[in-house]
């Protein structure tokens, strides 16, 4: 194989999830060649060889996804870190299981097996919100059409495909909104200012229908991926539980600030952001995250995060990049509005891959199954097991 020590470095950094998208592609572009197949073989059974002394490790599992790999006239690739490569008539999803060492790569050619979960599966959740107006009434979105929803001291509220809009232009008294989505709901909102937000399921915005005053602020639970219209005269300010904030000093941010899980996370995509908590203040630089642990206060800064898969969600894509199982189920329980049991105490697991939100709650759990977690679905109750 020419290049054969330089082609295993790339095989290196995409097995350990450090390769660049141009890298990925420069590596598959080769395995697409289907030259010295034995070589390829060789080099991709060094590095997984780590994983032939754990007991979970099937050979012959491993030898399938070798040659599928192998016999592939196209892999399409987005980038390194989101390595997604959809079926024709179920999603595929590649992933890795950290702590079993287990690399599972699956082809094109080859379709998913459906495993049946149940016999009244669970559609993917969809478009739709809960807009409560200043006096308590609420208007579901979910199948109104284009045109005004409604008018308030002035303001109008008109929905055009999938997005609220408030025109102030000639606005009176300012009333507060308050938008919410529902689980198996997500919905897009473009704020007084002009500012986009993108709503994620089971989570809420409240703001006012004009800005008015010293600074812009809205109220968030859940999460939400923003878009800030720039006005340096009114800082745009997201206040969060537990006493945080974050100011805004840039444009693109995402925060995952759910009620139910331990930490709130601040992402930077783009510009500046100041996250204030405990009377301490960070500032974040784009690709950055601030992870703040609600029990702890614990602080953790991560550089260089996988911002593509962050807000992965609004591109209407499930994520599972660098998730551990209970982030995983979190996610997949919002968006397909089922319960979650757990029998036991989760397994320590991280995943990487991902999968479209189109698709049934039958081709996730799949992903759960060859991934070897025991479950089984009553209803819409999804019971995860010893």
């Amino acid at each position: 194989m020419e290049a054969k020590e330089y082609y295993r470095f790339l095989l290196e950094r995409y097995y350990n999830g450090s390769a660049t998208a141009a890298e990925a592609e420069e590596l598959f572009a080769a395995l697409r060649t289907g030259t010295d197949e034995a070589e390829w073989t060789a080099m991709i059974s060094e590095l997984h060889a780590a994983a032939t002394a754990d007991p979970a490790y099937d050979p012959t599992v491993y030898e399938k996804q070798v040659n599928s790999i192998l016999q592939q006239e196209h892999i399409p690739v987005k980038s390194m870190r989101r390595m997604v490569i959809r079926y024709a008539a179920a999603a595929a999803i590649t992933l890795f299981i950290g702590t079993a060492g287990y690399f599972a790569w699956k082809g094109q050619s080859r379709k998913m097996p459906v495993t049946i979960v149940s016999a009244n599966d669970v559609k993917p959740g969809r478009n739709g919100a809960v807009l409560t107006l200043a006096d308590g009434s609420q208007v579901v979105l979910d199948s109104l059409g284009n045109g005004i929803v409604t008018t308030q001291q002035g303001t109008r509220v008109t929905l055009n495909n999938g997005q609220l809009s408030y025109d102030a232009a000639s606005s009176g008294t300012v009333s507060q909104n308050t938008m919410t989505t529902p689980r198996g709901r997500k919905f897009r909102l473009r704020l007084p200012d002009g500012t986009g937000v993108w709503l994620n399921a089971a989570s809420a915005i409240s703001y006012p229908t004009a800005f008015t005053g010293n600074n812009r602020t809205v109220t968030l639970t859940g999460e939400a991926y923003f878009e800030v219209a720039p006005n340096k005269n009114q800082p745009f300010i997201v206040q969060l539980s537990k006493g945080a904030s974050v100011q805004v000093l840039g444009t693109q941010f995402n925060i995952h600030a759910y009620p139910d899980e331990n930490n709130i996370s601040t992402t930077l995509l783009g510009g500046a952001v100041k996250v204030n908590i405990n009377r301490q203040s960070s500032l974040l630089k784009p690709g950055q995250q601030l992870d703040i642990n609600k029990k702890s206060g614990v602080i953790t800064l991560n550089n260089q995060v996988d911002t593509l898969s962050i807000i992965a969600w609004k591109n209407d894509i499930l994520s599972f990049q660098d998730k551990n199982l209970t982030a995983v189920i979190n996610m997949i329980a919002r968006w397909y509005d089922i319960e979650v049991v757990y029998e036991t105490t989760p397994p320590d697991i991280t995943f990487v891959g991902e999968t479209g939100s189109d698709v049934n709650l039958s081709s996730v759990l799949n992903f759960l199954r060859e991934s070897g977690i025991h479950f089984r679905l009553e209803n819409k109750t999804l019971i995860i097991e010893k």
